[in-house]
């Protein structure tokens, strides 16, 4: 369903405010409480909506003012040709995903849009920092080293490349090799296009070693801290929300029985590391065109 014309045109009398709307949307619910009030504007103004035929509109609202910025944005081409891919389908009809205020998908979307957030194929990135409080979180042993790393190796706790899984479905890529090693390649060579980028950073429970040891499909999401320069450290129980109960009926069986606790992992690999290895894989490349 295409968002209902008087729902834009509501919206594009005032483009350029629905753009600041859309760009300072965060997971929190505070930051996007004025686009809930801008919603009961366009309800009180007699707008017949359904589903999230507002947020779409809102978002192509926005999206005019952001999309001439792409063309020229420091990142490798293909990301670029996804990004574009991902206007589309933010901006376009409705999927049956929903796309509301207050999910993370919406979230997802506004970032995205406003040109925060970066697809890499079944991952995505953001540019943020290590968090001086994870140093808290790490273990005795692993702590020393941990600073060590951040100290000599990525030379500061920011800029960085934080990774997210991407949505669905994009999400399914992570089972393929070949798709995940697309991924950090792209983020890679964008990385070389910004020389103030210090590293590539992740936290989840895939990280965990016991995690990987029991899922091989997870080797390849971990090669690059592993064997590629860089380092993972366990930094605490993984919640029961961090994602590896999430259609894995199993797991979700044997962590209520106590028999399975995964740990929440960082990961780091520093930006000379990441461009080392993607200019020796230059078949990754011709992969991806």
């Amino acid at each position: 369903m295409l968002a209902k014309p008087e729902v834009f045109e509501f919206l594009t009398r005032s483009a350029a405010p629905c753009a600041r709307l859309v760009s300072e949307v965060t997971e929190s619910p505070e930051s996007q409480a004025a686009v809930t009030a801008l919603k009961d504007e366009a309800r009180r103004a007699g707008i017949d909506m359904e589903g999230d035929a507002f947020e779409r509109a809102l978002l192509r609202s926005a999206a005019a003012e952001f999309e001439p910025r792409i063309a020229s944005l420091p990142i490798y081409e293909s990301v670029r040709k996804l990004l574009a891919d991902e206007y589309r389908f933010y901006t376009g009809p409705s999927r049956g995903t929903p796309l509301e205020t207050g999910s993370y998908l919406f979230v997802t979307a506004c970032k995205t849009i406003s040109l925060r957030r970066f697809p890499a194929g079944p991952m995505d990135w953001e540019v943020s920092g290590f968090p001086r409080s994870w140093l808290l979180k790490a273990s005795k042993l692993d702590l020393p080293r941990l600073a060590w790393f951040l100290a000599a190796r990525t030379g500061g706790f920011r800029p960085m490349f934080f990774m997210h899984v991407a949505r669905r479905p994009k999400n399914r890529g992570l089972l393929l090799e070949k798709e995940v090693l697309k991924a950090y390649y792209r983020m890679a060579r964008s990385l070389e296009l910004q020389p103030s980028i210090k590293a590539i950073l992740a936290s989840a429970w895939f990280h965990d070693p016991a995690a990987v040891s029991e899922n091989p499909h997870l080797e390849w999401l971990n090669r690059p801290y592993l064997k590629e320069g860089g380092i993972i450290v366990t930094a605490g129980p993984a919640p029961a929300d961090a994602g590896f109960m999430e259609h894995n009926a199993d797991r979700k069986q044997q962590f209520e029985s106590g028999r399975l606790q995964y740990q929440l992992a960082v990961a780091l690999w520093p930006r000379s590391a990441a461009i080392d290895w993607a200019r020796r894989h230059p078949e990754l490349e011709g992969a991806i065109q």
